[in-house]
């Protein structure tokens, strides 16, 4: 069995590609996000990416989310982050599937709303830490959708905070990047 799936990874790798070498572009992101422990949200984002080779690019991403923890509590979280992405683009087709992963930074703003002192900044809490995400998706011309999983963990600041992990799901569009090949070099 790992053999057949070797000879299939190779096989994919071996015939697939994407846009052109050397060429930059940048994308625009918007969507939902779902929380493993508690509600949705919604996110933005922006990424700008160089194309390595004709199947894979590097990036940076920075990505803006917003959620509710509770009635009296909200989260807004700032990433930035070093992406990758390897396109499986096949012949005479407009649809190019990818797998991708980044690696990077976030940055959060609490605003507790219980909290009744005589000074708003008191009820602004700030902590940051590492954080990663994996994604797969397919672009379809221009156009990007995306499935990603998000890891955060929490911060050691505070007691009662939580992991942040989610999933989200992005549509968007990205500009540049040069022309799909449609032939085999």
């Amino acid at each position: 069995m790992k053999k057949i799936f070797f000879v299939c990874i190779i096989m994919c790798t071996s015939f697939s590609y994407a846009q052109e070498t050397g060429k930059f572009r940048g994308g625009l992101d918007a969507g939902w996000l779902h929380l493993i422990e508690g509600e949705g949200g919604i996110l933005g984002a922006i990424e700008f990416k160089y194309n390595l080779f004709k199947n894979m690019n590097i990036g940076l991403k920075t990505e803006a989310i917003g959620f509710k923890v509770h009635k009296s509590h909200d989260e807004l979280l700032m990433f930035f982050s070093a992406t990758y992405d390897y396109y499986l683009h096949y012949t005479n087709t407009i649809f190019s599937p990818f797998i991708g992963a980044g690696l990077g930074y976030y940055f959060s703003k609490s605003v507790d709303q219980s909290d009744q002192s005589s000074y708003p900044q008191d009820r602004i809490l700030h902590h940051n830490n590492p954080m990663c995400f994996f994604r797969c998706g397919l672009e379809i011309s221009k156009f990007r959708f995306s499935l990603d999983y998000n890891i955060i963990r929490k911060s050691k600041k505070f007691k009662d905070n939580r992991y942040c992990d989610y999933f989200s799901l992005a549509i968007g569009f990205y500009i540049g990047g040069g022309k799909w090949k449609k032939k085999l070099e």
